[in-house]
């Protein structure tokens, strides 16, 4: 089965505060959840994560160069991470910013594919993905109640 949300990325430095183990992880849970891009046209989403870094700056925070292929079925988008945003944020707490920033950039792909006239069933794509995040909120709490007591 193909990847309905596949999250690529590129740092601008050998530092990332976690977000390359972060970003393999939402990808499982996503994975985990679901099971159609509910949109005939396209077979994958794919945000790509541009992360700051020390070498490689990518601009401002924010979603940008959004690109849809008819061609090869998918949509992709920039989500760009200045180091100032990632670097004081906990693993935690990287970990509900990407999923939040990840949901975002879905949003603005299925706004294009709308805009382009093309069916989206947005409620249950939306009810996939935030389960996928529900569930990792609960795997974050459950992991942090449990340090709480060692």
């Amino acid at each position: 089965m193909k990847d309905i949300i596949s999250i690529g990325g590129q740092t601008g430095g050998p530092h990332d505060g976690g977000i390359k183990s972060i970003k393999v992880d939402l990808f499982k849970i996503l994975k985990k959840y679901c099971e159609s891009t509910y949109c005939r046209e396209i077979d994958q989403y794919a945000p790509v994560l541009r992360v700051d870094g020390t070498i490689t700056k990518f601009g401002p925070e924010g979603i940008t160069r959004l690109r849809f292929s008819r061609k090869k079925r998918y949509i992709t988008v920039d989500i760009q991470i200045p180091e100032d945003v990632w670097q004081p944020k906990s693993k935690n707490e990287l970990k509900l910013y990407l999923s939040e920033k990840l949901r975002d950039s879905i949003e603005v792909c299925v706004r294009r594919l709308k805009k382009d006239n093309l069916d989206v069933n947005e409620t249950k794509l939306f009810s996939e993905i935030d389960a996928a995040i529900k569930s990792l909120i609960k795997l974050i709490m459950k992991a942090s109640a449990n340090n709480r007591f060692h």
